[in-house]
């Protein structure tokens, strides 16, 4: 309930919302207390009766909302709220007496004054003690809420940083490819030129959406595919398989990417003989598994490149993973005996 002890106020007590919902309550509790009031008494006296009980709670329970309640939370003493809650009924209820004689009974002292003085003093207390009761699930609620933005701000923050992470990261690589090219006056620049064109047109435009068709995914890591084909050995085996229906399913943008990027840097640049890289896509109604298998290094069998996997792709990949499917996906990472596999199953909702 308590925000941290510091916090004093929490609802907005000062807002219209808030005003505007005393009015109302006060002008049903007018309404409500002219009805039961005696009906022996002239209008004018059960007017004035009302009004004056009236302004005593309005007073008690914005008293104990705005100043009790707040430093309840402030200190966390129920013995403190409870002892000043009594303390300012036991003040206000002879005042209350003296309005009430004054101004009702005519100057004369009401006969049953003891009794008059126990329902004014109790009807008081137990109105700001059902304000308080009012007001502290209001007082969660709203803290609740406020969390829940927050925690959904930090999120996309978070998400949008490790995004603009991607960017830099997938350029530097792409344009050492194109810049091998060029000093070799290659015919395959321009071609080179066009699908990083295309990819960046993908990145800097549709990939500020939640959520991308998979099918505008695949073909981006097909145009990674052929341009980091440009710089491999002849001997490497690249292949890539889609089952499934891709046009219907939507996923979060960039996610498989660093996974391929990884396998190429340390499954295809690292070894020397027989390597390969094999990328599967099975796609069903409820689920996307992406599998990615490359070959281990040559020079290091076994564990240089366990040591390797983790830079900056694959954590900001699991931490995306993390905020965006929390609970609806699995990834294990498998050392083989000749090669390296990542897993990845996603549940989706098409």
């Amino acid at each position: 309930m308590f925000k941290n002890k510091k916090s004093i106020e929490l609802l907005p007590t000062n807002s219209i919302s808030w005003i505007s919902a005393q009015v109302l309550f006060w002008l049903i509790f007018i309404s409500i207390w002219l009805y039961f009031s005696p009906k022996e008494w002239s209008y004018s006296k059960d007017v004035s009766w009302t009004l004056i009980n009236t302004c005593f709670y309005i007073v008690l329970v914005n008293v104990n909302l705005r100043f009790l309640l707040p430093r309840l939370m402030q200190s966390q003493s129920m013995i403190i709220y409870t002892s000043s809650l009594l303390g300012l009924g036991i003040v206000l209820t002879p005042i209350k007496i003296w309005f009430n004689t004054h101004f009702c009974y005519g100057d004369l002292l009401c006969p049953n004054w003891i009794t008059d003085a126990k329902f004014h003093y109790i009807s008081m207390i137990v109105l700001a003690a059902i304000s308080s009761l009012v007001r502290i699930p209001l007082d969660w609620l709203t803290v609740q809420k406020e969390k829940k933005e927050l925690i959904t701000k930090n999120v996309q923050t978070e998400l949008q940083f490790l995004k603009n992470q991607i960017n830099p990261h997938f350029l530097f690589n792409t344009l050492n490819n194109l810049y091998a090219l060029t000093l070799k006056k290659s015919d395959d620049a321009p071609d080179v030129v066009l699908k990083l064109s295309d990819m960046m047109r993908y990145m800097l435009y549709e990939c500020n959406e939640k959520e991308v068709p998979l099918e505008k995914e695949i073909q981006y890591i097909k145009n990674y595919i052929e341009l980091e084909k440009i710089r491999l050995s002849k001997n490497a085996e690249i292949n890539i398989s889609i089952e499934g229906e891709c046009q219907s399913t939507r996923v979060a943008p960039l996610l498989f990417i660093p996974f391929i990027e990884n396998s190429f840097k340390h499954g295809i640049k690292t070894s020397l003989n027989n390597a390969f890289i094999d990328i599967q896509f099975l796609i069903t109604d409820q689920e996307i598994q992406f599998i990615v298998k490359n070959s281990k290094s040559d020079h290091l069998p076994g564990h240089g490149h366990a040591r390797k996997v983790g830079g900056i792709g694959l954590v900001n990949v699991k931490k995306r993973l993390e905020l965006i499917y929390p609970k609806t996906h699995q990834l294990e990472i498998n050392s083989l005996p000749d090669a390296y596999e990542i897993q990845l199953n996603i549940t989706t909702n098409k």
